[in-house]
């Protein structure tokens, strides 16, 4: 069984441009992946789809769920473009030396109204066992309500932590957490260092939904997937929102530095 395990999620505004549709930021993936290749042990890679999802998503009128079947061709598109991210992302974690197996949540999870209600997933412990990384992202999943669902990378993030116990849950993304305002809009907004669940709702109001396209509400819904972490903090999980935009930060978060600008989620 695999110790020590990190779940980390590169948000879709840390490696996609959210403003600028089907547009990779080639330059923070390539050193990103070559950063947990050389801080992290054994880890599953969850990725946001930035603008390769939210886009074609929020543009087709994906996101209600099934309609009539005129919606199908531009689903089955959607997914072939948000997989052109995928390949992208797992050719950078080859190419900094890591053995990624790409798991799609369309083909390994099911959902009920909107959450996942089921799951396929006797394959990621034994990928984890052989020593390989495992790389899943936000996905179109089957729906036994509304036909299909948009499967956040966050919702994908719960249900991982739930089944595997990881040590540490790492929220990637391009600011270094939760401010008290949104920090590209406001100059004096401040680093909120520490968030405790049972007062995490005070925070989510704080929390910027994205100004870009973005149909799981950016940050606050982050938050909203974070509040039912309970369980996974009780089973001793370090869970935190950093930012990667800069070299050497997952390093220091790793090895334990306090001073870290993050934000972290504690009981």
């Amino acid at each position: 069984m695999v110790t020590d395990l990190t779940i980390i999620k590169l948000g879709g505004a840390l490696i996609t441009d959210k403003n600028k549709p089907y547009t990779l930021r080639k330059d923070i993936l390539k050193r990103v992946t070559q950063e947990i290749a050389e801080v992290l042990g054994p880890c599953i890679i969850v990725h946001g789809v930035g603008s390769f999802g939210h886009v074609p998503v929020i543009k087709r009128k994906l996101y209600a769920g099934f309609q009539d079947a005129k919606q199908l061709p531009g689903l089955s598109q959607t997914m072939v473009e948000v997989f052109d991210l995928r390949i992208a992302v797992t050719k950078a974690l080859q190419e900094a030396g890591l053995a990624p197996v790409v798991f799609l949540p369309s083909n390994i999870f099911f959902m009920t109204n909107g959450e996942i209600s089921g799951h396929f997933s006797g394959g990621l412990r034994q990928y984890l066992d052989l020593g390989m990384t495992l790389l899943l992202g936000g996905d179109m999943c089957a729906d036994d309500q509304r036909g299909f669902s948009v499967c956040s990378g966050d919702k994908v993030i719960h249900l991982l932590a739930q089944l595997l116990n990881p040590k540490h849950i790492i929220f990637a993304t391009d600011v270094p957490g939760i401010y008290t305002a949104d920090p590209k809009l406001d100059s004096k907004a401040k680093l909120i260092p520490k968030i405790t669940l049972s007062r995490i709702h005070e925070v989510e109001k704080l929390a910027e939904e994205s100004v870009s396209p973005d149909i799981t509400k950016g940050m606050r819904g982050k938050l909203e997937e974070i509040k039912g972490f309970k369980p996974i903090l009780d089973a001793g999980a370090n869970v935190a929102i950093i930012g990667m935009t800069k070299p050497g930060i997952l390093r220091r978060y790793i090895q334990g530095d306090s001073t870290v600008p993050c934000t972290r989620i504690t009981l």
